[in-house]
């Protein structure tokens, strides 16, 4: 699993997130691990976390099992992340209220691809809208997901 990266700019943030998120190793790693692994990411921030969000993305326990025993893993390529038009005219219409939580909205795109022991693999297209804090002078952390993509 990679770590957090150290930076305060959301995007980068967001891109390196979702390669995380969108990358697995059942072979390797059990469900709690890649939960661990992807906990690390939050903000310590508990009034702007949103753990249950991220959390529901992973397979189940027994799923992720099945995943185990099918070999399977996951590699992602990211596309392109984005702060969202409507996010940024919002911000642009009122610039003070990022100050409370200093959390943006990022959309990332991309492909995963997915392979398991004694057979094919396949390809993914993948997009996912993340709510990221970055605040001055801070390394950025993930706050959670939206429950649907944004352009």
């Amino acid at each position: 699993m990679a770590e957090p990266p150290k930076t305060t700019d959301p995007v980068v943030f967001g891109k390196a997130f979702a390669k995380a998120l969108w990358s697995y190793d059942a072979r390797t790693l059990s469900q709690p691990q890649q939960l661990a692994g992807l906990k690390a990411w939050m903000t310590s921030e508990k009034k702007y976390a949103d753990w249950s969000s991220v959390s529901a993305q992973l397979p189940t326990k027994d799923l992720w099992k099945q995943l185990r025993t099918n070999g399977q893993y996951a590699t992602a390529r990211i596309s392109e992340g984005h702060i969202p038009t409507a996010f940024t005219a919002a911000l642009n219409d009122n610039p003070g209220a990022i100050t409370t939580a200093y959390v943006y909205a990022v959309t990332v795109t991309g492909t995963q691809s997915i392979a398991w022991d004694g057979g094919g693999a396949g390809a993914e297209s993948r997009s996912i809208t993340l709510a990221v804090q970055c605040r001055p002078h801070e390394r950025c952390a993930l706050s959670g997901m939206a429950p649907s993509v944004s352009p």
